[in-house]
């Protein structure tokens, strides 16, 4: 609403006349869009009403934004009291806003000295001595009351509260003023309560105009985008606020811009998909307002099917009133509209966007591909069995039958893809889907992994010490279905799987030893690149215990072999290889091995004689082994280990 105040200390309903009298009064015969609305209307109509009005609501439900919209900053003098550190320059700055002419001159007193202005009712002043004059009876006095005036952010004034107060309540008493305080922390409020019922004659409490809120800031996004936010899909969002009980419009307009910026990744074959979209930003739209207001954390949204669904489980024995609900458990209880189980946004897709603000389109996209709703069909079976909640029975008959072929024919040989299919068989074991006891699935899949291994199609393990992490707690971003019952026995099948492809690393370095001698006796800078980092290499066997898999004497013999100009590269590669012991549990076969190739060379440099002995004995030290820590009875133990 605008009213049309004329110049001067007269209120809107005695100054006009004709014109503008008239339009006066169709604005305030219009029937009031808010409570608020309707009581400026009624206020800041009055002539010195002698009380200030409050207003308060929740933290970010929007006060200023509302009153503003109200009382447009051309209609009313405000005054933000956050970094007025006192009464006088409190005064002051609300005397600039009455008197534009003036706007700045606080600023440029120590700049300008010679520079004269004129102020009504008193002539030429130099701004030189303008700051001095807000202790003056003429700034106290010389108030323009044509338009109320609006204090904000009360609860950040650093002034004494009492002080304040009688600062507001002179402008309403002394000058008539219409003055309105936008206080937006309810606690500082209630701590003056006794002295603002002396100035206050009136508080409103704003409630969040939602719908216009959210309405303006979609608009201010997209116009930002060059881009319209989806209309269609407004109602989720809003519905998904109301039932989060969030008051805060920043939080809102966090939570635009957050499904914004989602929606925005996609391409039309996704925005174009209604009830794909639908869950999609049901789902996205809930755990941003979740973590905007703080109630998740990124470990929350990790395996958030499996955490609310063995939430639903009681462990024999144990009393439901000591769980402790998990926070993602209460989340999904707030929202009857959304299901948090959802997979159509896999956790890590969740945790980059509202963690760490990155929205990878090819991510985001990926996901909802894996969804029943884009879905291919060269999909694996598993992956229609474990949204079976969503699909038709012939539908998840058909990809369990072909589920169950794959694991007699032994045909998945992916990790991932097969911790999915023992989830799933643990799971229907559980449930008695299937007449087959939980151990005794724990078995059969032990067995499969086994087999696998035995026919030398089981992959070897891959370098780096968390070699496994890509496949550790989820797959192609879904979680594996385990409920903490079943934990103990997936664990168990896990742990088997690292094992036989740590197994299947050593059957499959027969392949590799000869290469890796080959090149040992030709290249010592390239054998120390292919076992040691570098910046120029990418690193083949950096936690891989590959060299002891070659015999010490083979070792030896292509060492004493190699061209001289490399001994230092073969010897440093010893001696980095062995400092890597104290990372790399999994090189401690190298630890056993490598002082049975010291005590070979030792053999060797005793043997001849000459500038060759002392090359070799140099080359040994190189490497860093004391005479004492070598042993020849370790050469059995190396070799049985191997073997």
């Amino acid at each position: 609403m605008k009213w049309p105040w004329k110049a001067g200390r007269k209120s809107a309903t005695t100054a006009q006349s004709g014109a503008e009298a008239n339009e006066v009064v169709r604005e305030l015969a219009r029937p009031p869009a808010t409570e608020l609305e309707d009581y400026m209307s009624y206020y800041v109509g009055l002539n010195a009403p002698g009380y200030a009005v409050l207003v308060t609501g929740d933290w970010g439900c929007g006060k200023t934004f509302q009153v503003r919209q109200v009382l447009p900053d051309t209609h009313a003098y405000y005054v933000s009291l956050f970094g007025l550190n006192s009464p006088q320059e409190i005064e002051t700055m609300l005397f600039s806003r009455m008197f534009p002419f003036l706007s700045g001159t606080k600023k440029l007193v120590d700049k300008v000295q010679a520079l004269n202005v004129a102020i009504p009712s008193v002539g030429t002043v130099g701004i030189a001595g303008l700051a001095n004059l807000v202790t003056n009876t003429f700034i106290k006095e010389e108030v323009d009351r044509s338009k109320p005036i609006v204090f904000d952010d009360l609860e950040r004034s650093p002034v004494d509260k009492a002080r304040l107060l009688g600062i507001i309540n002179r402008y309403v008493e002394h000058h008539g003023c219409r003055v309105i305080v936008i206080a937006h922390d309810e606690k500082l409020v209630d701590e003056f309560k006794e002295s603002k019922e002396k100035v206050f004659g009136q508080t409103l409490r704003v409630k969040p105009e939602v719908e216009a809120a959210f309405a303006r800031f979609s608009e201010e996004f997209s116009k930002a985008r060059g881009t319209k936010f989806l209309a269609d899909l407004n109602k989720d969002v809003l519905a998904v606020f109301e039932q989060s009980g969030a008051k805060s419009l920043r939080v809102l307009r966090h939570v635009v811009e957050d499904t914004g910026r989602l929606i925005f990744s996609l391409e039309d074959r996704h925005r174009e998909h209604r009830e794909a979209m639908t869950e999609v930003i049901r789902l996205f739209a809930a755990t941003a307002l979740e973590v905007r207001l703080n109630r998740l954390q990124p470990g929350d949204l990790v395996n958030r099917e499996r955490a609310i669904y063995s939430y639903g489980y009681v462990a024999p024995g144990q009393d439901p009133a000591t769980r402790v609900t998990p926070a993602i458990v209460a989340a999904n209880d707030r929202y009857s509209l959304v299901n948090l189980q959802s997979t159509v946004l896999h956790d890590h897709v969740l945790q980059d966007m509202l963690f760490s603000g990155r929205y990878d389109a090819a991510s985001i996209r990926a996901s909802i591909d894996q969804s029943r709703y884009f879905l291919p069909d060269t999909s694996e079976p598993w992956q229609r069995v474990i949204g079976f909640g969503y699909q038709e029975d012939e539908v998840v008959e058909e990809a369990l039958r072909q589920m169950n072929e794959q694991f007699v024919r032994r045909t998945v040989v992916d990790s991932g893809d097969m911790l999915h299919i023992f989830a799933l068989r643990l799971m229907m074991a559980e449930n008695g889907v299937v007449e087959t006891a939980v151990r005794e699935t724990v078995a059969e899949c032990k067995a499969y992994i086994d087999d696998l291994l035995a026919q030398g199609r089981l992959p070897p393990r891959t370098r780096g010490p968390r070699w496994f992490d890509d496949f550790r707690s989820a797959y192609r971003g879904i979680g594996y279905w385990v409920t903490d019952a079943r934990r103990s026995d997936f664990n168990e099948l896990f742990n088997h799987l690292l094992d036989a492809r740590g197994r299947a690393s050593d059957i499959s370095f027969s392949e590799t030893v000869p290469g890796l001698l080959e090149t040992l006796r030709t290249d010592g800078l390239k054998f120390f690149e292919r076992v040691c980092y570098t910046r120029h290499a990418e690193v083949e066997f950096d936690d891989i215990p590959i060299l002891a898999a070659i015999p010490p004497a083979d070792f030896v013999d292509a060492f004493l072999a190699s061209p001289k100009a490399g001994w230092h590269w073969i010897c440093s590669a010893l001696k980095e290889r062995n400092r890597a012991l104290v990372h790399y549990s999994s090189l401690e076969p190298e630890g056993r091995w490598l002082p049975t190739v010291v005590g070979l060379l030792r053999e060797e440099a005793d043997r001849i004689n000459g500038l060759a002995r002392v090359r070799l004995t140099r080359a040994i030290e190189e490497i860093g082994f004391a005479s004492s820590e070598v042993s020849g009875e370790q050469d059995t133990d190396v070799i049985e280990d191997i073997t």
